[in-house]
């Protein structure tokens, strides 16, 4: 005989009996609830003198200062090396380290051109700022250094505060300012002050706690960001990749100044040099799309072609002389060693301190995005402030010796990840490499042309513009979040990039308060056979109480959503009752008849404006308005917060439905944070805390068993004979 056991369905089945709480007080009475909670330290209480909590308050910030918690968390490094194996872990940091150098002198060269300073400026930042890094950084993965969006916002500051007569980058005369006036500033100074600046702005919103505005910048805010300043830094390198002489544009609209400039000095392009960057990008983009997908299967070490591509372009035109034969530009001089330590200019500080705000936002932001998805990955855990301060530091340190803002890449973090990266260790190996660049081979790249460099930053640009498919994703999910995407990217695109960015947190703060302006709400009806009360719209089965309206807000009422709050309520209860009504049912006797037979009405059919006909045997009466709402009971469970525009709405409410329309206001499952937000608003000073129930079930029994016209007769009453 086969046996059908594992085909049956266990239903396994409570039952709890205990009493009915008839208010939070008794409850609170019956479990001994603590008013407030237990203190350890004497001095924390509330009424200990403020000076002692002064010197408990220093005592402890002092203890842990020296606890081996806190240093932890202010050099991540230590943790981390401390469990470091040698044995596992060096060579996968060894290949990453070697693999993200060699991506670090293309990127790092080429943006350094869209801040408007000389390409070993790239190679600075490649350097001295992720040495700091990787002391106090908490993300295992990140490379720090140049990015795109940085540096082009960086360019935009650089454009607006320098002096463009002295701006020479084949005569090096960037490097060394000692005779410039202080009335003038070089394009590396100004790029080195905003430098300082991020890192200043950076490390106090570290000290202030102030991660989570990392949060204010989404994820499709931030996408549509990155997509629409891809295309300024494509329109900013065409006159490299054409040959063209145009002017750069400032201020809002630039980026249409600029293509109608292009478009308008095309005739001029220089043919030699439209064909080395169609070259260039043809053979990056065949390898990039067809090769590499191929052969990555087969070997796990990327191929450089970007690096490939720079020194056949360098070769190419030392021995082509393709400066004088075709008019081709070039780096030219290429300085070797350290660049002298140098105090940025303080004085342009106060000028550019309100422009470098959207700078070290977007710095921090595109950084803590490219963390927060190596950490879920790798399974382990980033700090917001620690991440602030971390990048702060580094810019600090990386100003003085000529660096520019620094940020995450995308394109070199996922490739340090997937070809084996486990720690920081491997932007160690990555500087140890470029220090070699820096003494000695820098120079050999003196003859390469701009337009291969140019070329190769269009290229790593391929990842931002896919990011339109974020928006047709979005599109489909939520249409509010796409709109915040493609307003972010027409205000970059048509307007300016850091204006543009302020209309994106615009935008995405107004959907927050458009969907915080109205969340869920929605009346709740009880399942028989449970004590559970759910949405009526979705549970068919689900009735509502006769005589009691439960209602729930999922969200805060604050001063944007409290008159929208009362609407709704307003809405889920219906009309006012009618003062015909009211004279209709005078008598004790109709009053008793009509509560027997609202008793018997279907759960679920409470709807005020109904029309009950009573049955034979019954007191004949016409068919009346029978407004059965006598409760309303506002489930509190997913309340989160109420202020005191909140407040009074809510004590407005108990008033009015209990002067108007009979009905009593009753607030179950309040959160103790709430309770003690409402007693700080004097609330219970005009709302009885007697109405207030530990849950929906204590509160909808007590008032049951409290009327003499209880509906235990119901089959779905929830009260217990």
């Amino acid at each position: 005989m086969t046996s059908n056991a594992s085909d049956e369905q266990h239903i396994l089945i409570f039952k709890i009996e205990r009493k009915v709480f008839p208010h939070q007080g008794q409850f609170d009475d019956d479990f001994q609830k603590n008013e407030t909670p237990p203190v350890k330290n004497r001095a924390d209480r509330p009424d200990a003198g403020k000076l002692q909590q002064f010197k408990a308050s220093c005592s402890g910030h002092c203890t842990a200062m020296l606890s081996r918690d806190f240093w932890h968390g202010l050099f991540p490094i230590i943790k981390w090396m401390s469990k470091y194996s040698w044995k596992e872990q060096f060579l996968g940091d060894f290949m990453a380290g070697c693999t993200v150098a060699i991506m670090h002198i293309p990127q790092g060269m080429g943006y350094a051109l869209l801040g408007g300073v000389p390409p070993i400026i790239g190679l600075y930042m490649a350097f001295f700022p992720v040495l700091i890094y990787v002391c106090l950084g908490t993300s295992h993965h990140i490379s720090i250094g140049t990015f795109a969006v940085t540096t082009l916002m960086t360019g935009k500051i650089v454009d607006q505060y320098s002096n463009h007569e002295i701006a020479n980058f084949s005569s090096g005369s960037l490097l060394k300012t000692d005779n410039i006036s202080s009335n003038h500033f070089t394009s590396l100074e100004v790029a080195t002050a905003v430098c300082l600046m991020v890192g200043l702005w950076q490390i106090l919103m570290g000290i202030l706690r102030l991660g989570v505005l990392g949060i204010i910048l989404s994820d499709h805010l931030v996408s549509g960001f990155t997509t629409a300043a891809a295309i300024h830094v494509v329109v900013s390198q065409t006159k490299n990749l054409l040959g063209l002489k145009i002017t750069r544009f400032n201020g809002p609209f630039r980026l249409i100044r600029s293509v109608v400039a292009i478009f308008s000095a095309l005739p001029t392009a220089n043919l030699a040099e439209a064909l080395t960057s169609c070259v260039a990008i043809t053979v990056m983009a065949v390898h990039n799309d067809w090769l590499k997908p191929w052969y990555g299967k087969k070997i796990k070490f990327p191929l450089p072609t970007e690096l490939f591509i720079l020194v056949i372009g360098t070769i190419a035109s030392y021995f082509g002389d393709l400066t004088s034969n075709y008019d081709i530009k070039t780096l030219n001089h290429i300085p070797t060693g350290f660049p002298e330590p140098r105090v940025p200019p303080y004085e342009l500080l106060p000028r550019i301190m309100i422009d470098t705000i959207a700078v070290a936002i977007v710095a921090y932001a595109v950084s803590l995005s490219m963390a927060k998805i190596f950490a879920r990955k790798r399974g382990y855990e980033i700090s917001n402030n620690q991440e602030l301060l971390a990048q702060g530091a580094a810019n600090v340190f990386g100003s003085f010796f000529s660096c520019m803002p620094v940020s995450a890449s995308l394109s070199r973090s996922m490739l340090q990840e997937s070809v084996g990266g486990e720690t920081q260790l491997a932007s160690v190996v990555s500087c140890f490499l470029l220090l070699i660049i820096l003494l000695w081979v820098g120079p050999l790249f003196e003859s390469l042309p701009l337009a291969v460099l140019s070329s190769v930053i269009v290229v790593a640009l391929k990842g931002m513009f896919v990011q339109f498919r974020d928006f047709t994703s979005t599109l489909k999910s939520s249409p509010l979040d796409s709109a915040v995407w493609m307003a972010t990217f027409l205000a970059v695109v048509i307007v300016d990039i850091d204006i543009g960015l302020g209309m994106g947190i615009v935008a995405s703060i107004s959907v927050l308060m458009y969907r915080g302006h109205r969340p869920y709400a929605a009346t709740l009806g009880h399942l028989h056979g449970t004590e559970m009360h759910v949405d009526i719209k979705y549970f068919p089965s689900a009735v509502e109480v006769p005589g009691i309206k439960i209602f729930r807000w999922a969200g805060a009422i604050h001063f944007a959503n409290a008159e929208t709050f009362r609407h709704v309520v307003d809405s889920h209860l219906g009309p006012y009752k009618s003062a015909a009504l009211s004279s209709r049912i005078a008598s004790t006797a109709e009053k008793e008849s009509l509560s027997i037979q609202a008793a018997h009405v279907k759960y679920g059919t409470l709807d005020p404006l109904a029309s009950t006909s009573l049955n034979s045997g019954a007191i004949s009466t016409p068919a009346v308005s029978i407004v059965t709402i006598e409760h309303l009971i506002l489930d509190c469970s997913a309340l989160s917060y109420v202020d005191l525009s909140g407040t009074k709405v809510l004590t407005s409410l108990h008033t009015d439905l209990l002067n108007d329309r009979g009905i009593t206001l009753i607030l179950a499952n309040c959160s103790e944070p709430l309770i003690k937000q409402l007693d700080r608003c004097n609330y219970f000073q005009t709302f009885p805390k007697a109405q207030v129930y530990p849950s929906i079930i204590d509160a909808v029994m007590t008032i049951e068993s409290s009327n003499q016209f209880a509906f235990n007769n119901s089959p779905n009453s929830p009260i217990v004979p």
